[in-house]
């Protein structure tokens, strides 16, 4: 699987940011680190879910996936380190 952080700056108490959550859950494993900021473990390729993602966005808003392959270090929310350890060791998926 493929690790990504996922950043926008959508209005959380938006119908179109709740829809950006559904697709998320649908997409692979993910865990919230801020209200605009997503860890996502993932099989599609990179553009497959951004598509997915942009599609419940508006013309005015952000939207960046930034793949990443090294470990990854922080310090917060137990759900968080917790998700990071799970998905540390995963295999990679073939990505386009």
């Amino acid at each position: 699987m493929d690790r990504y952080i996922i950043t926008c700056d959508i209005p959380a108490d938006t119908e179109r940011y709740d829809k950006v959550l559904q697709a998320l859950s649908k997409c692979g494993s993910f865990t919230r680190v801020t209200d605009s900021t997503w860890l996502v473990a993932t099989r599609l390729p990179t553009r497959e879910l951004f598509l997915r993602l942009r599609m419940h966005t508006h013309a005015q808003d952000t939207l960046y996936l930034l793949r990443f392959d090294d470990a990854l270090e922080g310090f917060g929310p137990r759900r968080i380190n917790q998700w990071i350890e799970l998905t540390e060791n995963q295999p990679r998926a073939a990505n386009g």
